[in-house]
């Protein structure tokens, strides 16, 4: 196993007052702003979850937390990059590279974690048609910003989706939980990829790679205490003003419930929770693009 998870995701923005408003309104929390980088940390105990430079709107790419010294080093030699100190709160040890698309992978070793913040509110208990499990207690969640666990994955665009799948598979070791394809089988277009990990469990998907015209992100994503945390951080959203993208919803490939919002620089963030989990007996699954291909329930995708 050369990758433990996914760590946190680095964009650019012109404003980078504007964008942290957005971001702790949408459930992020200060941790640094020195100059022209802006950290903000999760409710989980990660260094910091994303990271934005000031210039130039742009998403730059994301990081890896690596699972030893020597899958450090083995990410280094594949990469032809040194490894060096890690200049981000935490510490550690980095390397960098860039996948076909040119975004920026960084790997990261050794990095301090933070404690963990409690988030608040005790795990829901359901009463639905199989059973009544809240009995003389009443659900009623706090009112406030969502609290993000944790940076979940990414989902980009590639010219070259086949090409850029493979890299990924050959290059960092992950694997297709699902494969989308248009006509014929073999005219795969876009891929749900996961982490090797083993036995272990993972997310279903770490990175989504969607064909595209052109190199771009279509969302950036992080998972929710739970779907009270999506409704309720849906509602702050709104008060706020802030312009909504499409949700809320449950997404047929990964199964989780989705909210998604637009930052002041035009990217697009996703609220999930209660996504699947699979592991390397996972078989990859494939499967024709149409409507379930966005969605088992929800509005319908902004466009179409």
């Amino acid at each position: 196993m050369l990758i433990e998870d996914i760590e946190f995701v680095t964009f650019r923005h012109p404003d980078l007052a504007a964008v942290r408003d957005f971001m702790v309104d949408y459930g992020l929390l200060d941790l640094q702003h020195d100059g022209d980088a802006l950290y903000l940390r999760s409710y989980g105990d990660a260094p910091f979850s994303y990271v934005s430079t000031q210039g130039e709107a742009a998403f730059v790419g994301v990081g890896f937390r690596v699972s030893s010294r020597e899958a450090l080093d083995t990410l280094a030699a594949r990469f032809d990059s040194p490894v060096t100190d890690c200049p981000h709160p935490g510490g550690g040890l980095y390397t960098v590279g860039a996948d076909p698309d040119g975004r920026r992978l960084e790997f990261v070793f050794g990095a301090e974690r933070l404690p963990a913040i409690p988030s608040g509110g005790d795990p829901i208990v359901w009463n639905d048609a199989h059973a009544k499990n809240r009995l003389g207690h009443f659900q009623r969640p706090a009112f406030g910003p969502s609290h993000i666990q944790r940076f979940g994955h990414v989902a980009v665009f590639s010219p070259d989706p086949q090409g850029v799948i493979s890299w990924y598979g050959e290059t960092l070791g992950m694997k297709a939980s699902e494969l989308i394809y248009q006509g014929k089988e073999k005219n795969v277009v876009a891929a749900f990829m996961h982490l090797e990990t083993g036995a272990a469990w993972t997310d279903h998907h770490t990175l989504a790679i969607v064909g595209g015209k052109a190199v771009g992100l279509d969302h950036a994503s992080f998972e929710c205490r739970d779907i009270d945390d999506v409704g309720i951080g849906h509602m702050v959203m709104v008060d706020k003003g802030y312009k909504h993208r499409w949700g809320i919803g449950r997404h047929f490939h990964g199964s989780q419930i989705f909210d998604y919002w637009t930052d002041p620089a035009g990217f697009h963030v996703e609220h999930y929770v209660d996504g699947d989990l699979v592991n390397n007996d996972s078989p990859t699954l494939s499967y024709p693009f149409g409507r379930d291909t966005l969605l088992q329930w929800g509005p319908a995708f902004p466009g179409l």
